[in-house]
């Protein structure tokens, strides 16, 4: 088992954190609530420990007839991203945040751990409703975007560091 990977697990079991473990991959599964919604945690270590990878997964399907408009939204919400970045899946509509840390010989940092999940969640938490407004909504992607960085940024920034570049 790789050290990276044994500080993840050792990390979580810390906490006290409920998760299945994939030692073949290097990976845990974990559920974490948040104010939105309840994300589906994916924290890996690749086979060489050189990049910690953490995939939040939004609590639902994207429908086909929004994918284009979702395709936009998130776009527009990657465009100056600092810290990770939104992906979707065009043919099952599966979306999801991505975070990575490029791990440089040194052990994965407890700081670390709790930093790329904890952006992870608030990441999903801030622009989930984005999301649900453009899907059931029919709120357009540009509007949608605007408000939820216009209302829940500034709080995003004080809780995990600045996310965006400035405008």
């Amino acid at each position: 088992m790789d050290t990276a990977y044994e500080k993840l697990i050792q990390h979580l079991d810390g906490r006290d954190v409920r998760y299945q473990a994939n030692d073949e991959r290097g990976s845990i599964c974990a559920d974490f609530r948040c104010e939105v919604g309840t994300y589906r945690v994916i924290a890996m270590v690749d086979q060489d420990g050189s990049l910690f990878q953490v995939f939040g997964y939004a609590p639902m399907r994207v429908p086909v007839g929004a994918r284009p408009a979702i395709a936009e939204t998130i776009a527009r919400a990657n465009y100056g991203m600092r810290v990770g970045k939104f992906e979707m899946d065009l043919d099952d509509g599966e979306l999801r945040f991505q975070a990575s840390q490029i791990l440089t010989g040194e052990d994965l940092e407890d700081e670390v751990i709790d930093r790329m999940m904890a952006t992870t969640m608030t990441m999903l938490d801030l622009y989930l409703p984005a999301v649900l407004s453009v899907i059931y909504g029919n709120e357009l992607p540009e509007d949608a975007i605007r408000f939820v960085e216009s209302e829940g940024i500034s709080d995003t920034e004080s809780d995990s560091g600045m996310l965006h570049e400035e405008d």
